[in-house]
């Protein structure tokens, strides 16, 4: 990475580790609460997995109530102050125009700096996770990237096929 993709890279991590008490927080009442956003009250009963979503243009963080058949019961925004994504909101997504698309080298640096990108924001999702406390561990929670094959559990942290769950 350049000195600037790094310093952009660092400017993310700094501003994450900034609402680090507020995302525990919204975990936590989220979670505890049983606020998963669903479709229908009685379907509570129905919920087999919570799987957080993050979509990686912007970085908003969804929660997804899942039944044992995959299908979706709820909808929950995380960070709801973010409605654009946590990154996007702030402006703090790298420049484009710094890359020649029709240039390899420079498509391959900016896909490093997303990779990592995408690494140390799960990262902090996780350093956060571990701090909220969980009254009822009935379900399983996960977290990935949307359209991803993998998910991180979230208890057992390890990841996974999307599959297995």
């Amino acid at each position: 990475m350049t000195e600037k993709e790094t310093n952009q890279l660092n400017k993310i991590l700094a501003f994450l580790h900034s609402i680090s008490e507020r995302m525990i927080q919204d975990l936590n009442n989220i979670i505890n609460n049983e606020d998963f956003g669903l479709i229908k009250p009685h379907l509570k009963n129905e919920i087999k997995n919570l799987d957080f979503e993050i979509n990686a243009d912007g970085y908003s963080i969804n929660l997804y109530a899942m039944d044992s058949e995959n299908s979706q019961l709820g909808y929950k925004k995380i960070l709801s102050d973010y409605p654009n994504g946590i990154i996007a909101d702030n402006n703090l997504d790298i420049d484009v125009d710094d890359y020649d698309f029709n240039n390899s080298s420079d498509m391959e640096r900016m896909d490093n700096f997303y990779l990592k990108l995408e690494s140390e924001f799960i990262n902090w999702f996780v350093t956060c996770w571990d701090k909220i406390t969980i009254n009822n561990t009935k379900y399983k929670f996960y977290i990935s990237y949307h359209d991803s094959y993998q998910s991180f559990d979230l208890l057992n942290e390890t990841w996974i096929e999307n599959e297995e769950k």
